[in-house]
């Protein structure tokens, strides 16, 4: 090969490389960077659900026929999320009292079976058999409209179901915001089959993790800025703050309602290692992401498929969880530390690659030069 074609080939490899190592880059780092996260995936992160949240997932999905003997999926189970449910919703998470009732009801005419918490923690701990198509039911932040318009409709078709908590905003008309419930009708649902959980004690929000508070992130796994000391918390200060937090929440769970909690639900679905070492010290053997999935046994940190939010379409929803299997069943959490090897690994051989470019670059000039001698130059 000569050396002007030589040059061409570590040209157009070196462009290869350099266009590798920035799409990586960006699937990597892309959450770290909002300018990066609003021009590739249309988010910012901090911006009150992460990026995700996808209210909408049914792309090539047609409602389906009615299977009262359907068989979609076995030994797995999909777990449902919701947070407002309302007669008429004004907010994007919020899904209308129809919407709900329309999804138990095909989810019952199709031969989905709704499983309790208690169920859903033994199959995933022991292996404890469950029934095919079973379905978890999950609503987080312990919403008043919880009682007011999901509980009725759970209890018309005597389907289980288990409610999260943000425990500190439980009865406490101080806290601001959507109306949450009491502790009376907390136990007064719990004694019809409702089971409630841990959704942190008052760590449900993005905090600041700079000066500027540019660049917020959800409270419980992150370290946050310490404006009075100038700084970010040392990942000691972290666990501390956050070991509080859940030892608290449970602390009053096991108070107003007399049992052991072992279940919890990341705020926004965000979690790290050191979260994860924290919640089993704390006993909490069971946690839950916004993450869509089939969990298997052994899938301690399991996929919640998102069933909320004013676009849902219960029908396409319902075609969704019959292809749980397919389209959900092989979801993971984070591919970033594989596109993060893949961008070390493309830079690294960009700078073997562009070294030989230069080489053979200089030995052509010198070649070009040395053929057109001194007066031509």
């Amino acid at each position: 090969m000569s050396l002007k074609a030589r040059f061409v080939a570590l040209s157009v490899v070196l462009v290869l490389l350099f266009a590798t190592f920035g799409l990586f880059f960006i699937k990597a780092y892309h959450s770290r960077f909002p300018i990066l996260q609003r021009t590739f995936y249309g988010a910012a992160p901090g911006s009150g659900e992460p990026s995700n949240a996808d209210y909408s997932p049914y792309p090539g999905l047609k409602a389906s026929s009615v299977e009262s003997d359907g068989h979609y999926y076995r030994n797995r189970v999909l777990v449902l999320m919701y947070h407002d449910v309302s007669p008429s919703p004004k907010d994007v998470r919020s899904l209308s009292v129809d919407n709900f009732e329309r999804q138990l009801q095909l989810m019952k005419d199709n031969n989905f079976h709704w499983i309790t918490m208690s169920q859903y923690r033994d199959f995933i701990l022991h292996d404890k058999p469950v029934p095919d198509n079973a379905v978890l039911l999950t609503f987080d932040d312990g919403y008043e409209s919880f009682y007011q318009y999901a509980y009725p409709l759970l209890e018309k078709y005597r389907a289980p179901a288990s409610s999260f908590l943000i425990v500190d905003t439980v009865g406490n008309p101080k806290m601001p915001g959507v109306p949450k419930l009491t502790w009376d009708q907390v136990k007064e649902m719990r004694k019809n089959g409702i089971e409630f959980y841990n959704h942190t004690f008052n760590q449900h929000y993005y905090g600041p993790t700079d000066a500027r508070g540019k660049h917020p992130e959800p409270a419980l796994s992150s370290r946050l800025y310490l404006k009075d000391k100038g700084r970010r918390e040392t990942e000691k200060e972290y666990e501390t703050r956050v070991e509080a937090d859940l030892k608290q929440a449970n602390a009053v769970l096991k108070r107003e309602l007399g049992e052991d909690n072992h279940v919890l639900a990341f705020p926004y679905g965000a979690f790290s290692k050191p979260l994860l070492e924290i919640c089993r010290r704390q006993g909490i053997d069971v946690t839950l992401t916004v993450k869509s999935g089939l969990n298997k046994p052994g899938q301690t940190n399991g996929f919640r498929l998102n069933a909320g939010g004013m676009s849902n379409n219960p029908d396409l929803q319902l075609s969704l969880m019959k292809q749980a299997e397919r389209r959900l069943g092989h979801t993971h959490f984070d591919r970033s530390p594989d596109y993060k090897r893949v961008a070390i690994a493309s830079l690294a051989a960009s700078a073997v690659v562009f070294a030989a470019w230069m080489y053979v670059g200089f030995t052509l000039f010198k070649r070009r030069k040395a053929k057109l001698g001194p007066a031509n130059l």
